[in-house]
């Protein structure tokens, strides 16, 4: 037994009252006169013995009345197993998952109502005079401060859910930060969650011992899903009036197999449909056509049921001109760079002789190639220089005959590597960057035994650490093949070999038409299809027109802020769709599609176990299975302890009668 006011305990000296006056009637005397020793015989008769008893029995029940009426104002407890070191006040702080996963159910409804009563029934357990924190996914500036008992309800009965999705670990620093400055002794964090094994990422430091952890877990039905993950266009840039491949990524979740069907939707007009056999991941390709230049807006969506926050996925494109391809050469050019560009309707291609330069043309162009060109000229590097600052790109094949300074002073000018020397070993490729986007649809998987471009001959290029290349091909030596350099607003590709066959068989293998093909589709500008819901910032598409800019659907209109290559949006987009980027002057900049976390579309859970393992690893975490009918009782209990003051009043009181039953018959 422990009390929660043990300084009430020094009122004990109370029972030395009754002792002292007890002791003070022993010895006084009273003389009584009778007028006739007959009257004696009236007066029943009594042993010493027995008086002293009965004053004894009176002392004791005096002292026994004032024991327990300390002992009730000191609160004395119970310790339960489970329960911690009991405080005399608590910093409380109730998180509710309200994420779209928390709209399954189980047998008691919908989990996330479910997850309101039993945040309402954890504060019933608490005192009014304990300080009240509330949480839920949109993280609202509210809920970063104490409020009342009252005002947390109305908080709670109008959550609804979400679209925001937070880590635990994420979720328990905000819930720290908030009870940082309670002065309470003790300080509670309860966490309302299916605990989806995407999110369930808690892991206590050592100081985070301080704080009581306390875990409810909604079960929700074993459900399946099938969603949309992600889709993309076979082409960066996708040409009017030409066939257009649009992929979607298919995944199901604790399913079977199932037949599923995708309906693609584009300007509100159906452009597409496919079947697919899906059971875990499939990818399905539509096809369609655009016939006007300009922006456009497309959905794809499937029906599946309970889960259907995912079952539409949202995208726009741009439709552009022709790619302008601007092909530089020394004195003939080379016959695979004419058959890839020149067949191709998606490009606007021309070539030109060094000699031959309209210099003021070169910015027309979104790929300048140069190939095979000895050197180059300072009005020919000033010209490049203009075509990265307005986002082109360039790709460099080197002359077997160099003229190194001149390279080497364009290298210098862009902040590039430069070309060292000729090697004239055989070599060859070891790796190959996968994740760049100039390899985006070339390959479904890595393939360990690639068969690589033949290397005969190369130029050696500089490793300077003071720029920013990406090998996106890599020699056996560790010297690049193929780097990628970010200059201005621009790329620049540098390629170790010539097209000619002295250096290598590149400009006859398998990789060279993906490779160039999506350099020169990369030029015009990579388009991002979509965003997710969550994404703070979006790059600035175009920085050329007036601020400040605005994102509008319908009524709903936010205003960005405009940073140098980027738009911060923060939390102000939690609808899925289509929204419009316009200007100061209400001119289209761009269409924007967003979409729902998919990381709800993963249904698995933690299982029981999981969470009482993680209970057992820490000691200040405990895992609750109690039902919003129990988990008041459960709680006070926990926290509390047993209480035994009522039965301390209760025994005061019985023994105040048995005194006054004392003094009355005897």
């Amino acid at each position: 037994m422990e009390f929660l006011y043990s300084t009430f305990l020094y009122a004990l000296a109370l029972v030395a009252v009754p002792i002292i006056i007890h002791l003070f009637n022993f010895r006084k005397f009273k003389t009584v006169y009778f007028s006739n020793v007959q009257f004696l015989k009236s007066v029943k008769e009594k042993t010493k013995s027995q008086s002293q008893l009965k004053h004894l029995l009176i002392l004791l029940s005096r002292i026994l009345t004032i024991a327990f009426i300390v002992f009730a104002f000191a609160q004395p407890y119970l310790k339960s197993e489970e329960s911690d070191e009991v405080a005399k006040k608590h910093a409380v702080s109730v998180y509710i998952d309200n994420s779209f996963s928390m709209d399954a159910e189980n047998e008691s409804g919908r989990l996330l109502q479910s997850a309101k009563q039993q945040a309402q029934a954890i504060f019933d357990a608490y005192s009014p005079n304990d300080d009240f924190y509330f949480l839920e996914n949109n993280f609202k500036p509210i809920h970063q401060r104490k409020l009342a008992k009252e005002q947390l309800f109305e908080e709670i009965n109008a959550i609804e859910t979400s679209s925001n999705v937070h880590s635990l670990n994420k979720v328990f620093k905000r819930q720290k930060y908030s009870l940082e400055n309670s002065t309470a002794e003790k300080k509670d964090i309860y966490i309302i969650s299916d605990f989806q094994k995407t999110i369930a990422d808690l892991d206590l430091e050592a100081a985070d011992s301080a704080y009581s952890v306390r875990l409810i877990q909604a079960n929700p039905y074993e459900n399946g899903n099938v969603y949309i993950d992600s889709c993309w266009l076979s082409k960066p840039n996708p040409q009017v009036q030409s066939n257009i491949s649009l992929f979607a990524r298919l995944k199901a979740d604790n399913i079977e197999e199932r037949d599923v069907s995708i309906k693609l939707t584009v300007d509100n007009q159906q452009r597409a449909i496919a079947n697919t056999s899906l059971q875990e991941e499939s990818i399905v390709e539509l096809n369609f056509n655009i016939n006007e230049l300009g922006w456009h807006n497309g959905t794809l969506s499937l029906q599946d049921y309970p889960i259907t926050f995912d079952d539409e996925f949202h995208f726009s494109f741009e439709i552009k001109p022709q790619i302008n391809v601007q092909h530089i050469y020394d004195t003939k050019a080379h016959p695979s760079l004419v058959k890839l560009f020149d067949e191709d309707d998606y490009f606007n291609y021309s070539s030109q002789s060094i000699n031959q330069i309209n210099y003021t043309d070169l910015v027309q162009n979104q790929l300048i190639i140069l190939e095979g060109v000895e050197g180059i000229s300072s009005g020919l590097e000033q010209s490049i220089l203009n075509a990265l600052k307005d986002g082109q790109s360039v790709m460099v094949f080197p002359s077997e005959q160099m003229d190194f300074e001149s390279y080497k002073s364009f290298a210098t000018a862009l902040g590039i590597d430069f070309y060292k020397s000729l090697e004239k070993t055989e070599s060859a490729i070891s790796k190959i960057d996968y994740k760049n986007a100039l390899f985006d649809g070339v390959f479904e998987e890595k393939e360990e035994r690639l068969n690589f471009p033949k290397v005969d001959s190369y130029y050696s290029i500089s490793q300077l650490s003071t720029t920013n290349a990406t090998s996106i091909l890599t020699l056996d030596n560790k010297s690049s093949f193929l780097s990628e350099y970010k200059v201005q607003e621009g790329t620049i590709y540098l390629s170790a070999v010539g097209l000619d066959k002295s250096f290598s068989n590149f400009s006859k293998h398998a990789l060279f038409v993906p490779i160039l093909y999506n350099i020169a589709s990369y030029s015009g500008g990579k388009q991002q299809l979509y965003y997710t819901i969550g994404d703070e910032s979006i790059p600035l598409i175009n920085s050329g027109f007036s601020k400040p800019f605005s994102i509008q659907q319908g009524e709903f209109e936010c205003i960005p802020n405009a940073r140098a290559k980027s738009l911060f949006i923060g939390k102000q987009i939690n609808t899925a769709g289509h929204y419009n980027l316009v200007d100061n002057n209400n001119s289209l900049i761009s269409r924007l599609a967003f979409n729902y976390d998919r990381l709800e579309s993963q249904l698995n859970t933690l299982e029981k176990d999981d969470l009482t393992a993680l209970s057992q690893r820490y000691s200040n975490i405990l895992l609750i299975d109690k039902n919003s009918d129990s988990i008041s009782n459960y709680l006070k209990t926990l926290n509390t302890g047993t209480p035994l003051w009522i039965y301390c009043i209760m025994l005061a009181l019985l023994f105040l009668i048995i005194e006054t039953l004392l003094i009355r018959l005897l």
